[in-house]
């Protein structure tokens, strides 16, 4: 049985989306128990809450925009996706700016977000290729 290029694309996509959710999840427990230790041991040292807050918005911003932008290359629009990302880029620039403010170890965020970065457009970049070797032993 032949599977027809669209319907092999189609799957290879929904099995990334899939495995790109447990990367989002796993990333994101990373990242949590991360702040979370570092919060724990900030305990006994007053901080500004404002500056905290503004760190949890740009790591959600930096998520978020990851995330779409992730989906949108996914979907073929590859402009709006580096628009996304590079909005993903100053949010967790803002991030590291506020943690850096609040004693975090910046360079353990830094390393979790390139890895995310990484992980995610590599993914990307493996289904493309497999797409590409399949449509080409076909044609």
């Amino acid at each position: 049985m032949v599977v027809s290029d669209r319907a092999f694309t189609a799957r290879n996509i929904a099995v990334l989306r899939e495995a790109q959710g447990a990367l989002n999840v796993a990333f994101g427990a990373i990242l949590s128990a991360y702040v979370g230790v570092s919060l724990s041991h900030m305990e006994s040292q007053p901080f500004d809450h404002h500056t905290l807050a503004r760190f949890f918005l740009g790591v959600a911003g930096f998520i978020l925009c990851l995330c779409v932008g992730n989906s949108v290359i996914l979907r073929g629009e590859v402009r709006l996706g580096i628009l996304f990302l590079v909005l993903g880029a100053g949010a967790a620039y803002i991030g590291l700016r506020e943690a850096r403010h609040l004693g975090f170890e910046t360079s353990v965020l830094r390393i979790l977000s390139t890895c995310w970065i990484v992980a995610l457009l590599g993914s990307n970049a493996v289904l493309t290729a497999i797409n590409y070797l399949h449509h080409r032993d076909r044609t």
